[in-house]
């Protein structure tokens, strides 16, 4: 009774703050992503606020020779995540790097891809740190957000018509 009280207050808290909330990347998005970010053995893949992790443990089982970095800030979100990497790490499959922190305050500079599925106000601040600290060639996949002040390179439709749908559209960015 205890842990499914503090589960659900960690819950309620993930919504708490500035920035994105907690907001879970559709499973029929997955694939789309994976197509757009075009990745190739040795790739360094950052998901920025990485929620449960679900981008990268899907996109780790596609690509077992590729690295995975999930940076998250807020802490139930960032717990699912830990969970998930130790059951798949009991399972012998492979494991991706998770930091708690936010990721305004953590070095990008060795990224090759980006995925982000953050609000457009995250989206426009974060253009500034990417401009000082990616290198040419990177590749990012933004879910549903684009950039105000920067033209995507293409624009993914994924068809997702229902009124409460998130992840409509993805947009595919190099740097």
């Amino acid at each position: 009774m205890i842990a499914v009280f503090v589960f659900t207050c960690m819950w309620a808290f993930s919504f708490v703050g500035k920035g994105t909330p907690f907001i879970r990347t559709p499973n029929k998005v997955l694939p789309y992503v994976d197509k757009g970010l075009e990745l190739v053995d040795g790739s360094i893949v950052y998901d920025l606020g990485s929620g449960d992790g679900r981008i990268l443990f899907y996109l780790k089982d596609k690509h077992p020779k590729v690295e995975f970095v999930g940076i998250e800030k807020k802490m139930f979100p960032f717990m699912i995540s830990v969970f998930r990497n130790f059951i798949r790490k009991v399972g012998g499959r492979g494991t991706i790097k998770l930091i708690k922190k936010d990721f305004f305050d953590y070095d990008l500079s060795n990224a090759t891809h980006l995925v982000m599925y953050i609000y457009p106000n995250d989206m426009d601040d974060i253009l500034t740190k990417f401009d000082k600290e990616i290198k040419a060639g990177v590749r990012m996949v933004s879910v549903s957000f684009k950039f105000t002040n920067k033209k995507p390179k293409a624009e993914i439709d994924l068809e997702r018509d229902g009124k409460y749908q998130n992840a409509r559209h993805l947009y595919l960015y190099d740097f």
